[in-house]
């Protein structure tokens, strides 16, 4: 009886150094016009990425004006009335030398389902409509030199403390450069709300809300020299 040998009809065995070699034969045999449109698809692609080609466009603001409601998730602003002027006595506010206070009357409504404050907290809510670094409430390409002041339009003392679904007209006065306004038209830009939930150190149960896009540009012209 014969003997069958040890290697009969076993298959080759493929080093990894013949599969690089076959590798790099099938790639230099790639025609070249392929590998110039491949290297130009590449670079195109990165220099969209680079400039936000594929980032989610944002829609422009709508444009709105005195008597519009920009009504957002969680609030809504209506302008009613604007003014430039260098004092507001009753809330013992002056402009510096070279400044002037912008001075802003608007109906507010709370449309979550707690009190918020404006310009301070109230409560666990942390709204942030003015006083913050990013506020839902800014002017449009304007920083003010100091902190938004903020009262009640009745004159009523007390912090402004919005409580759900009532509506209340508030003011609202910022103090910029005599200069800002050349044209006398001011814009106040209006954010859409993204709410998170939870502090690390304060309490799970606190809600702050954090300014996102701007939906709505409310222009006015107000009264008074800028």
């Amino acid at each position: 009886m014969s003997k069958t040998g040890d290697h009969d009809g076993a298959v080759p065995k493929i080093t990894a150094r013949a599969m690089v070699s076959r590798w790099a034969r099938s790639l230099a045999e790639v025609p070249r016009w392929i590998w110039i449109a491949a290297a130009t698809v590449i670079a195109l692609v990165l220099v969209v990425v680079a400039i936000g080609g594929f980032a989610q466009a944002q829609a422009a603001p709508t444009e709105l004006g005195v008597g519009d409601e920009a009504r957002a998730s969680v609030y809504a602003v209506t302008v009613l009335d604007a003014e430039f002027t260098d004092e507001v006595e009753s809330e013992y506010l002056e402009a510096e030398p070279g400044e002037t206070l912008l001075v802003m009357t608007m109906r507010m409504e709370n449309l979550s389902d707690a009190p918020i404050g404006v310009g301070t907290a109230a409560d666990r809510t942390k709204a942030g409509l003015v006083n913050t670094e990013n506020p839902l409430l800014d002017l449009s390409g304007v920083s003010a030199t100091d902190t938004v002041s903020v009262w009640r339009a009745d004159g009523s003392a007390g912090q402004v403390i919005l409580q759900p679904g009532v509506p209340s007209e508030v003011t609202l006065a910022w103090s910029v450069p005599e200069d800002t306004f050349p044209d006398g038209v001011v814009s106040l830009d209006v954010h859409e709300v993204e709410i998170r939930r939870g502090a690390v150190i304060l309490s799970a149960s606190v809600v702050t809300w954090r300014a996102a896009e701007t939906f709505a540009r409310i222009s006015v012209t107000p009264t008074g020299a800028p």
